[in-house]
């Protein structure tokens, strides 16, 4: 029963999370028409189109505080302002182009995962295919890519900081997820074939 609620609850959570970010959004493209910013609304759409076709878990993590690591960490990126105050101009260029590439990493990414998709960690089944052969968290590794270019090209104290905390917070988010997932002894497998966590070769 409580598995069938979390399930629930978990479906629901991220529908309503997806489906706000998919409007806020639409609504930042409408005020800018910037092309990147109509490229989230694609990934939001597609993460948003994923939940009705994902796997019914086998086991759904029961921690609170996953729970609320996951959800702030998915939110966070929205506090994000942009900025004129350029600083450092010569990074706009590298700023645009690590947007690009992490665009186009996280649709890789969700593809890979297609009915794996979650913001909590569960076990639908060990993904090793498509971008997960190289990293065992592509979409985290693609994020945190684009919103790396995202602050080169809007500098500013906060919006850096911003970026660090969400560095720590999907590091501690990949540690609990693997953690949950080491309960299923395909996942020691898969760990052991693919030893890095983020950038292959590297971490």
């Amino acid at each position: 029963m409580l598995k069938k609620i979390l399930y629930s609850t978990g479906n629901l959570t991220g529908i309503l999370l997806f489906t706000l970010l998919c409007v806020a959004t639409f609504q930042q493209f409408q005020q800018t028409h910037e092309f990147l910013t109509f490229n989230l609304i694609i990934v939001d759409g597609l993460i948003l189109a994923l939940y009705f076709i994902r796997h019914e878990p086998k086991a759904l993590i029961e921690f609170p505080f996953a729970w609320f690591i996951s959800i702030i960490a998915t939110l966070l990126p929205f506090l994000y302002r942009p900025t004129d105050n350029i600083a450092l101009p010569e990074l706009l260029s590298m700023g645009h182009y690590l947007q690009i590439f992490g665009m186009m990493a996280m649709i890789g990414s969700l593809l890979s995962l297609r009915g794996s998709m979650g913001i909590v960690p569960a076990n639908r089944g060990i993904k090793s295919g498509g971008l997960y052969r190289y990293v065992r968290h592509p979409l985290y590794t693609s994020e945190l890519v684009f919103f790396s270019g995202y602050i080169m090209s809007n500098q500013s104290i906060i919006n850096v900081c911003l970026l660090l905390l969400l560095f720590a917070m999907q590091f501690f988010r990949s540690k609990i997820e693997e953690n949950f997932l080491l309960n299923d002894q395909a996942y020691h497998f898969y760990m052991t074939r693919t030893p890095y966590r983020f950038i292959p070769g590297v971490i």
